[in-house]
């Protein structure tokens, strides 16, 4: 990893930790999220996964619209920091590791 895709992955995953501690006090049910991304073009291959505790929960906050808000919200963080995702809505995904539901 060169040391400027370090600094790259410094910055998204300091951001990603305060859009996540803000959203498990908002969303039932968020616990966490993670995130891939490929350095030679970050902007369109970063990738968000946001996780739920169960599939009620997931299904409850998509059919509020906070999955819309919590993409939003990531993606604005991103932007402030000079990254911006190509495709907010294919770059950020919701799961669940629940195995029945």
């Amino acid at each position: 990893m060169r040391k400027s895709d370090k600094k790259i992955e410094n910055t998204i995953r300091m951001v990603l930790t305060e859009v996540c501690e803000r959203l498990k006090g908002e969303v039932v049910g968020f616990e966490w999220l993670t995130h891939k991304v490929n350095f030679n073009n970050v902007n369109q291959t970063l990738t968000i996964t946001f996780m739920f505790d169960s599939f009620a929960s997931l299904r409850s906050a998509k059919a509020a619209l906070k999955t819309d808000e919590m993409a939003k919200e990531a993606a604005n963080a991103l932007a402030k920091q000079n990254i911006h995702l190509k495709n907010f809505v294919k770059q950020c995904h919701f799961d669940t590791d629940e195995r029945n539901g």
